[in-house]
């Protein structure tokens, strides 16, 4: 079992997150408080626990981004869905090149609170994150030529 059971993002406004993340995205709510929403998309297994704060929340340049993985087919309306709300999209659908594997399709929403939102397609995901054997000696090469480490 995954010893991750949440994790919990500060927000400005936690109704206007709700109304986002469960109106829009379609999480489900598992528990909702005053100044706290647990929220997930696989029954409660794992969730995203929003939390208010009542500071302004500065993002910088790049803090606050999660990633699903969803199937390929799925993403068009990811993005036909954010279009129809009138909801920020920071990268359209676009697909990437990574040299040597899949070519991984991407859509880069942002929420109410500037929380950053990367729908990737779970084939090519997968196809990117499978093991491999070599990448451990490749990393010790890498760090051996890099002058910081001496």
């Amino acid at each position: 079992a995954d010893p991750i059971c949440n994790i919990i993002y500060n927000v400005s406004n936690l109704d206007e997150t709700v109304k986002y993340w469960n109106g829009i995205l379609n999480m489900a709510i598992i528990k909702k408080e005053e100044k706290k929403a647990l929220l997930s998309y696989n029954g409660g297994r794992f969730g995203i626990l929003f939390s208010q704060i009542d500071e302004p929340i500065d993002r910088a340049e790049a803090f606050g981004r999660i990633a699903f993985a969803v199937p390929y087919a799925t993403q068009p309306s990811i993005d036909e869905l954010i279009k129809k709300n009138k909801q920020k999209i920071l990268t359209d659908l676009v697909s990437l090149d990574t040299p040597v594997k899949a070519t991984v399709r991407v859509i880069i929403l942002a929420d109410p609170t500037g929380h950053e939102i990367c729908f990737v397609d779970d084939e090519a995901f997968t196809q990117l994150s499978e093991f491999d054997e070599k990448s451990e000696a490749d990393l010790d090469k890498f760090i051996k030529k890099d002058p910081f480490q001496e």
